[in-house]
């Protein structure tokens, strides 16, 4: 079987919920937001005058009627779509494991910026892919660097790898929320170019600057060499798990394939919704909603922080200026997943950095989510987890101090 010859992989437990717990783990969106009464208005009216279709098979196409939709969200950050070159995906997440499974081959390395989603390592390596850190650089736009991305790919290839792959979250990279500057990913595609490297450009928070502006996508830059994926479940909602893959049309149908083997069809239904919602609604008033709810929740919890761990303590991060997340470093270099039972204990939780290494790096990290928790329990959570910080050590199993 696969699974005697493939890695064993695990995702963190991001959406665990209850009691008295103060989850800053899961990425969920604010849902607080979504109009549901004028939803729920077009889904009815969606049921009754066309749910035979809806709720039936349909083709391994994205639907007519939802290219506009999608088009609309790419055009915002300077990229740009055909009908014949989407293909649909029950989110990102299944996205990526269709271009691991149907562009990548078994056995080759996928180059990967670092920290990195723990759902992209997952799947690449379910797909029996492996994974090789870009070298980060420490200068101001912060991950990959394009010497060292240059360097290491004619290392593995002198050494007789095949390392044809990029993978990489450049928009509000999940977790560290970093933006990689226009210049520097002209940089980068500058040498893809060179070594002919295709990139996987995931992108779900783009759209989600605090200030309402936009990062020209790597699509947009160079679309003939960047496998896009997109997903409406950070700016729309998750449950419908609809995404969609923007490639280069030779990729495109080998795709679509790959994607009717994992799921025969897309969902009609979840099409249809979102494409009825975009021509009633458009995505300017929902997208501006989003921003603000997030706006809110990271100055809380940012400030939260300076007034529990201070700013010249062990801890360091950077203020967001979008997506999800705040990225915690211990400076001097504690694996974090010493607190997570002592932050359990108090009712509070966070994913340790470990999750996002691909070879055991970035343990003296962790990730935090604002995206979701109430903001009266942002100060409470955040309070909770210094406690936590400052707990005793637990004690060696038997042992004593």
């Amino acid at each position: 079987m696969w699974t005697d010859t493939r890695p064993a992989v695990e995702m963190p437990r991001l959406f665990e919920r209850g009691g008295d717990l103060i989850s800053f783990a899961g990425g969920l969106p604010d849902l607080d937001v979504l109009p549901l009464e004028a939803i729920s208005s077009q889904l009815s009216r969606l049921v009754r005058l066309g749910g035979r279709l809806a709720f039936q098979y349909s083709t391994p196409h994205v639907a007519k009627a939802l290219v506009p939709a999608i088009t609309d969200l790419m055009a915002q950050e300077g990229a740009a779509t055909t009908a014949e070159n989407l293909v649909p995906t029950g989110g990102s997440q299944m996205g990526l494991m269709a271009v691991a499974l149907g562009i990548g081959t078994p056995g080759e390395t996928v180059l990967c910026q670092t920290p990195a989603y723990p759902g992209a390592a997952a799947a690449f390596r379910t797909a029996g892919l492996n994974l090789h850190a870009i070298p980060e650089d420490p200068g101001t736009d912060g991950g990959m660097d394009p010497v060292g991305l240059r360097e290491t790919v004619l290392r593995l290839r002198a050494a007789g790898h095949t390392a044809r792959l990029l993978y990489c979250n450049p928009t509000f990279q999940n977790p560290t929320g970093a933006t990689v500057s226009v210049e520097r990913r002209k940089e980068l595609l500058t040498v893809c170019q060179e070594l002919d490297l295709l990139v996987i450009e995931d992108n779900p928070y783009g759209l989600l600057a605090f200030d309402g502006g936009t990062t020209a996508t790597l699509q947009g830059l160079d679309p003939d060499r960047v496998v896009y994926l997109g997903t409406f479940s950070k700016v729309f909602a998750p449950g419908l798990r609809c995404g969609w893959i923007s490639a280069p049309a030779h990729l495109a149908q080998h795709l679509r394939r790959t994607t009717e083997v994992m799921s025969l069809s897309p969902s009609a239904l979840a099409q249809a919704a979102l494409a009825a919602f975009h021509t009633r609604n458009g995505w300017t008033a929902l997208v501006d909603a989003y921003r603000h709810s997030y706006r809110e929740r990271s100055t809380l919890m940012a400030d939260a922080l300076e007034r529990e761990l201070g700013t010249t303590g062990p801890w360091s991060w950077e203020r967001p200026t979008g997506g999800f997340y705040i990225w915690l470093r211990h400076r001097e270099g504690v694996d974090t997943g010493r607190f997570a039972a002592a932050a359990a204990a108090h009712g509070v939780s966070f994913v340790p950095g470990s999750h996002f290494g691909i070879d055991g790096e970035h343990a003296d990290a962790l990730r935090l989510c604002f995206s979701h928790v109430p903001r009266k329990r942002i100060t409470e959570g955040i309070s909770r987890l210094a406690a936590a910080f400052d707990a005793p050590d637990p004690l060696p199993e038997g042992g004593t101090r």
